[in-house]
């Protein structure tokens, strides 16, 4: 299958997914770490001024819960930067031991070494993503605050995890992701990504959030709420990320949006075991924040800015499929 059509696949709302107590996610992003090298301006995982660390036996007990209820895809990745945890090997395999169909993360590419990406796929990574979205050097460091070599060092580790995939013969799919900008910003980065494109599986685009109207990056395709990837956009309402996917940060809390960095979208915490995650996803509040949802009106709750946006100012028209 390939990676935007997994991506679809999640984002459909249908059956008994649209419901106030919907099944456990098929798919659930868990944050290790919630710490990140990069400092992007686009992002708003800086506005986490908490930032912890999961500890290996609550992740486990989380896995387990998960996966007794249903789950078949775990993210190792949420807020932070996956390849910062040092047990993340130890953590891919826990869950395909423990029967884990899919277990994917999404990456900087920073850290992507060849030895590193090399742990992973033989503890069974199923799907690397890189996060790419830098023209060149001097952006790199405009935007994430790094040195500019790290962008050379960003595309020669999405080649390298690529030659490692394929020296090794691992089923680890290998794929990149873009924001569409328009104007100059928008051909610079196509010319970039075409350092890159003829090695990933695949590589698609991705509209300009606004992280829940938490953060607002300068140009690009602005859109409502999160209602996909560019080429297969969604309604914004019922938002897919509150019924069919889980995200859980890395001191415990189960967060009822993608986007959420400060706990505005918190359905519950996990018990300091690591369980209860089925007990917050049907939590009062979350069951609240469905119902909104479902009769198409968020005013009055954390969704609102998220979706209406400010008075309709910088966003651009969309397209949706029927």
């Amino acid at each position: 299958m390939k990676i935007s059509d997994r991506i679809d696949k999640t984002n459909d709302m249908v059956g008994d997914w649209c419901s106030e107590t919907p099944p456990c996610p098929k798919a659930v992003k868990i944050s290790l770490d919630d710490h990140c090298q990069f400092h992007c301006t686009f992002c708003a995982s800086g506005m986490n001024e908490v930032k912890a660390r999961m500890s290996m036996d609550r992740f486990r007990v989380l896995v387990d819960e998960l996966v007794a209820n249903g789950c078949d895809e775990i993210g190792l990745f949420f807020i932070g930067e996956p390849l910062l945890v040092k047990g993340l090997a130890e953590a891919v395999r826990y869950c395909k031991g423990v029967g884990v169909g899919y277990v994917f993360l999404t990456t900087n590419g920073a850290l992507a070494t060849k030895e590193k990406v090399r742990g992973l796929m033989e503890a069974g990574l199923d799907s690397i993503k890189f996060s790419f979205n830098y023209a060149d050097g001097a952006q790199i460091k405009a935007v994430a605050g790094v040195p500019e070599k790290v962008f050379d060092v960003l595309v020669e580790n999405i080649r390298g995890t690529v030659e490692v995939r394929d020296a090794g013969g691992y089923k680890c799919g290998v794929y990149a992701s873009s924001i569409m900008f328009d104007g100059e910003q928008g051909e610079r980065m196509r010319e970039a990504v075409g350092l890159i494109d003829g090695y990933v599986d695949e590589h698609y685009w991705l509209p300009q959030y606004t992280f829940g109207a938490q953060a607002d990056g300068a140009g690009g395709y602005k859109v409502r709420g999160n209602p996909g990837r560019l080429g297969n956009l969604r309604e914004p309402m019922p938002c897919w990320t509150i019924f069919k996917e889980g995200h859980v940060t890395a001191d415990g809390a189960v967060a009822l949006c993608c986007f959420d960095v400060q706990d505005k979208w918190l359905a519950g915490k996990l018990n300091e075991d690591g369980s209860g995650f089925m007990e917050a996803w049907h939590s009062e509040a979350a069951r609240a924040l469905r119902r909104a949802h479902l009769a198409k009106d968020v005013h009055g709750t954390a969704c609102e800015a998220c979706i209406y946006g400010t008075g309709g100012e910088g966003w651009k028209p969309i397209a949706f499929r029927g």
